[in-house]
């Protein structure tokens, strides 16, 4: 697939999931999936709800997708999805804790994640130390809570408002 104006550039391998496998509206054998790099939303040619697929330079791709495309059973399942993405790539996920600092001056990147107040990101941020935490079972028992969940849960409110600000999906997780 040619990369789209404002879309990702899919040369090279990457891993998608398929999350619906049957789309309602769509081409037959089309499913809809998401890209573990980058979190993008796509739509696939194949693939059975669940498959990890590795596809190289965008094979198989046939075009981007947008959340309110999504089925609500499929839009309810993303945070469980999105977690076990982030668990299986905690590389590019856990730089949200160990690089996450304030966002303005009354604010912390900790605070975007539900639940999380000025006092429990400023305990988090004490915890987290110089070092950073090595990984989210680390995180886990700093913060009290799943760190990976509640990550999920602020990133599929995002893919399901692009204009959300401060967005984590692309300071982050789509900058590199």
């Amino acid at each position: 697939m040619q990369p789209t104006p404002g879309g990702p550039d899919l040369s090279g391998e990457w891993v998608i999931r398929i999350i619906d496998d049957s789309p309602q509206g769509v081409a037959p054998g089309v499913s809809h999936a998401i890209t573990e790099k980058g979190l993008y939303l796509v739509r696939y040619r194949g693939g059975s709800a669940g498959e990890q697929i590795t596809v190289t330079d965008g094979d198989g791709i046939v075009g981007m997708l947008r959340h309110r495309d999504l089925s609500g059973t499929t839009q309810g399942d993303l945070v469980s999805t999105l977690t076990e993405i982030i668990r299986a790539n905690p590389d590019v996920f856990m730089m949200f804790y160990n690089r996450g600092g304030p966002i303005n001056r009354k604010m912390h990147a900790f605070q975007l994640l539900t639940g999380v107040g000025p006092s429990k990101a400023q305990d988090m941020v004490k915890k987290r130390g110089r070092a950073g935490w090595a990984d989210f079972d680390a995180v886990d028992e700093s913060a009290g809570f799943d760190t990976a969940e509640a990550l999920a849960i602020r990133l599929a409110e995002e893919l399901g408002d692009p204009g959300m600000l401060p967005n984590i999906l692309n300071m982050l997780i789509r900058a590199g």
